[in-house]
């Protein structure tokens, strides 16, 4: 049944692709995680990808057949220190803190559905991330969102899904736990921001219709933010100069992106290289504030601690 309470979103981390759940301190009860607060399951959809198959001289087709099996799943939830760090590990594939050329990160999501006469279970297994982004809006909490593929499914499990670490009151980060800071600057005014890595991790496939492995693909990072115009310092920087036309070249700055709760950083990322893509000025003439957004692209590789 829909409705509030309906549903569980549970996630583990596997030791390999499709491999056991991590069981860390080997007591028998593997490491299990609450997404966060306010998690939502923004999609839950698998594909067989069939191919029909035509007999000579009938119109349509006479059967279909099963090819490549993929699920996607999506997730999001608002950050929290009780476990935002387990949800690193699951996209960063080293241990947590950034890329390394090899094999993806690989997990299992655990969810179900109430509905008049029973429960239904999903085990989704070899869970890879493919996008995931940092979303922080001025009034609202930082929350993420993580979109996945995965190579297999069961219905049910026999994991105890009560032993998950859960998250506890005031471990949520709110939009005053954000802080943007950009060329040394720390951004005050700042209204909104997204920090989005894409194409993190494709599956690798051979003659069975499940993956054989997971690999990390093309991560690409980029930053857009949104804030009050209070300097023409962004605009400078995006131009490429202060005075005179732009320059045929642009330099990169640093950046980072910190999150706290209650003053206690639960992350810092670290962006090696900022260079702004786009810009653009919003509510010039109106009697709202003047804004500008920057769209950066991050590159020189993108460090978590």
């Amino acid at each position: 049944m829909t409705g509030a309470g309906s549903g569980e979103l549970i996630f583990g981390h596997e030791d390999s692709f499709l491999g056991s759940l991590v069981d860390s301190n080997s007591d028998g009860t593997p490491d299990l995680f609450d997404f966060g607060r306010n998690a939502e399951l923004t999609e839950l959809s698998l594909d067989n990808q069939l191919q029909r198959l035509r007999e000579a001289g009938e119109v349509e087709a006479a059967e279909s057949i099963k090819q490549n099996f993929e699920g996607a799943v999506g997730v999001t939830a608002v950050v929290s220190s009780d476990t935002f760090n387990e949800v690193e590990k699951l996209v960063f594939n080293d241990g947590g803190t950034g890329f390394t050329p090899g094999l993806a990160a690989s997990g299992r999501v655990f969810t179900n559905v109430q509905y008049p006469t029973g429960t239904a279970e999903r085990e989704l297994l070899g869970v890879i991330p493919i996008d995931f982004s940092i979303d922080y809006e001025q009034g609202g909490m930082v929350s993420y969102s993580l979109t996945m593929a995965y190579a297999d499914e069961q219905p049910g499990s026999s994991v105890d899904l009560t032993t998950a670490t859960r998250v506890n009151d005031g471990t949520s980060a709110p939009f005053h736990g954000f802080t943007l800071t950009i060329d040394g600057t720390s951004i005050e005014d700042l209204q909104s921001c997204s920090l989005s890595i894409s194409e993190i991790a494709r599956f690798q496939r051979g003659t069975d219709p499940t993956p054989l492995r997971a690999v990390i693909a093309n991560p690409s990072t980029t930053l857009d933010a949104t804030a009050t115009f209070t300097s023409p310092s962004r605009l400078e920087l995006a131009r490429g100069a202060a005075n005179g036309p732009p320059p045929d070249q642009l330099d990169s700055v640093t950046g980072t992106v910190e999150i706290a709760v209650e003053g206690s950083t639960v992350s810092t990322y670290d962006l090696p290289k900022l260079k702004p893509d786009s810009y653009n000025w919003d509510s010039v003439i109106t009697p709202d504030d003047t804004t500008d957004s920057t769209t950066f692209h991050v590159n020189g590789g993108v460090t978590v601690a």
